[in-house]
Formats: C-alpha cells, structure tokens, sequence
C-alpha cells in the first residue's frame, strides 16, 4: 500500500505458518484488510502446506514474503546434532534471547567459534527450507523475538547470505526493529509499557551497528512502527500516530514497516513446542484479535 506522498507501508503480520488455521487468519487480514507483508516461521510441521495456502492466496505475489527466522521454538532444521549449544537435551531450541546476547559479548576461542558454526549452519537450513525447499519468493529477514539483532547472530546471517548458494536471492531488506522516537513524541499515542520499552533499549544498542553493516552492503532498513507497542497494535493507537510515522519515513526517504501479530492459535497443541506456557500465552492473547482488525479497519481508511 503506498501513500499520497508514496512512501511504501507494510502492513506485516509475524509467525506465518505455526498451524493451518492460524495461517488462515493471517492471509484473511490480506484478503479483507491492509496486510502486505508476511513473516514465515521455517521449522513449522507444515511448511509445504503452508506455501501452498500462500500461493493460492496471493499467486501474483502481491505479499512482501519475509524469512522469520527462529531460534526460539521448535526443533532446528539443521538437526540437533548439529546446534547442541542452542537445544536442550529433547531437540528442541532453548536459549533465551539475554543468553545468546551475553554469550556474544563474553565467548571468546574456540567456544565462540563453535557457536558461529552451529548458528550459521541453522540459518542455511532455513534459508533452504524457504527458498530451494518451497519458493516462497523471499526478499527479506527478520527474526522471532528479533534474535538477529544481537551481533553474532547478525554477523552469521550476513555471512550466509553472502555465500555463493543464496546470492541469487537478492535480500532487499532487513528489520531493525527499533522504533523512532520522533514520531512517538509528536504525537500522543497510547501508554508503553514498561517491558516494551526495556525490549526498544536492548535492541536500540545493537542498531547502530547492525544499521551500518547493512548501509555497506546497499540492503535497506525500513523505518519500524512495533516495538513500543509489541502485540498492542489497536486500531485506536495505530490511527493516531501512523501519519506522523509515514512523514517520519517519507522525510528519510525509506518504507515504514507496521508489526501485527493477527494470527492466534486455537489450542496448545498447535505449538511448536508444547511445553512453552509462556508462548501458548503469547499466541492466544486476545490482542491478537484487536490487531487483526486494526488491519481490516486500516484498508477502509
């Protein structure tokens, strides 16, 4: 969706792919709503049947299809054998975003350099599960809980993406998720609670670098709307502060990129990793609801 002053504005979902049905509510919000863009989570059960409902969906491609990548649930596609520093004892991922920041601070030797080995050789593995595996048509990177902002992950996705296998993708761009404060201040948006605004100093400190490496490498960084209001996108508080955000992003000469999580989960089971109470909070939160009619309300205006 462009504006009157053409800046380009996604209006992306996060976490494409968890369970059938909540895929369905995702593309609902592209069919009915504003969505424009889609993150698809790799390591799901179904991820054939996953591009196949998107290529029914958008066959033209209309969708901005972003690669989300995931070390936070699930199992690695690389194998557990093969990332034993980022699994626990089942195969499953469990190393918490604060772990993998510090361990990129304080490992050094030959430690560190097992971990770089482990996370690149995930990060291939799920480049090829939406790319050569299923061609989803992907031209950008993200991340679950936005792990690649921490640098030696950054570090080992930049390095994967510049081997000879996945040059022909042409990566366009990739999320710093950290929102401008100008936008916020200028006008009078809805509260931000305390644990939003921790996640936006963590991330802001990691984004003058990664923003740099980026600049150099001619990939573009869209201008954020999302962090201060993580899964509280509401329609009342998106209104209020989108124009201030679209001229922030017109006067940088960038796209702005909206953040929704509108795809809920209808049972436990559906998780990539059942025994994740905290996520099965996140994926069935009512705000999700909210969001996806945030973007419906949005195609209207």
């Amino acid at each position: 969706m462009v504006n009157e002053k053409n800046t380009q504005v996604w209006y992306h979902a996060d976490d494409f792919g968890v369970s059938p049905a909540q895929s369905e509510k995702i593309l609902a919000c592209f069919r009915e709503g504003a969505l424009n863009s889609i993150s698809i989570l790799p390591n799901v059960p179904d991820l054939s049947g996953a591009h196949a409902l998107l290529e029914r969906t958008d066959p033209e491609r209309r969708i901005r299809r972003v690669l989300h990548l995931n070390f936070v649930e699930g199992r690695p596609l690389a194998g557990a054998e093969r990332t034993s520093l980022l699994t626990d004892d089942k195969g499953y991922f469990d190393k918490s975003f604060v772990k993998l920041f510090i361990w990129s601070r304080t490992l050094n030797g030959k430690r560190r350099q097992a971990l770089k080995i482990q996370l690149c050789a995930e990060i291939r593995a799920q480049l090829r599960a939406v790319t050569s595996e299923h061609d989803f048509g992907i031209t950008a990177v993200d991340s679950h809980q936005h792990y690649h902002m921490i640098p030696i992950v950054f570090d080992c996705l930049m390095q994967v993406l510049a081997e000879e296998e996945f040059k022909p993708l042409t990566i366009r761009q990739v999320r710093i998720p950290v929102d401008p404060l100008k936008p916020v201040f200028s006008v009078r948006g809805g509260k931000i609670r305390a644990v939003n605004l921790v996640k936006w100093m963590i991330l802001k400190s990691t984004a003058k670098r990664n923003c740099k490496i980026l600049s150099k490498k001619g990939i573009e960084v869209p201008v954020f709307f999302g962090i201060f209001y993580t899964c509280e996108m509401k329609y009342e508080v998106v209104k209020r502060l989108l124009p201030a955000y679209i001229r922030y992003a017109d006067k940088s000469g960038a796209s702005l990129e909206l953040m929704f999580h509108p795809g809920s989960l209808s049972a436990e089971y559906e998780l990539l990793d059942g025994r994740r109470g905290e996520l099965w909070e996140f994926y069935a939160s009512d705000n999700r609801f909210f969001e996806a009619e945030c973007l419906r309300m949005l195609k209207t205006d």
